[in-house]
């Protein structure tokens, strides 16, 4: 995602500095219309990845969320577990038993 902002970033960069060097009819300008051709299909491609991504990231939370009352209770066992031992020495437990 931010190496695709950074492309877009340059594509701009390249746009705007042809427009200011261009001189004369910027119509007549051959290398400024293919960037400005090669640009727009490389910033539609990058601008789909973009919205490709934030969909995938969006499905990660999504599923990362429905796991958290799992790690909340899990982690509250742990803890239960482990402080066994205060009560009686012999409730030592690993966290290789527990998991």
């Amino acid at each position: 995602s931010a190496q695709s902002k950074a492309q877009l970033k340059e594509i701009e960069d390249r746009i705007l500095y042809l427009l200011s060097a261009s001189t004369g009819n910027i119509l007549d300008d051959d290398e400024l219309i293919s960037t400005l051709a090669s640009s727009k299909v490389t910033s539609v491609k990058i601008e789909e990845r973009v919205k490709e991504q934030e969909k995938t990231a969006a499905l990660v939370q999504q599923t990362r969320e429905t796991y958290v009352p799992v790690a909340v209770r899990s982690s509250a066992m742990f803890f239960v577990i482990a402080d066994l031992c205060k009560v009686e020495p012999t409730y030592q437990y690993s966290l290789e038993w527990f998991v």
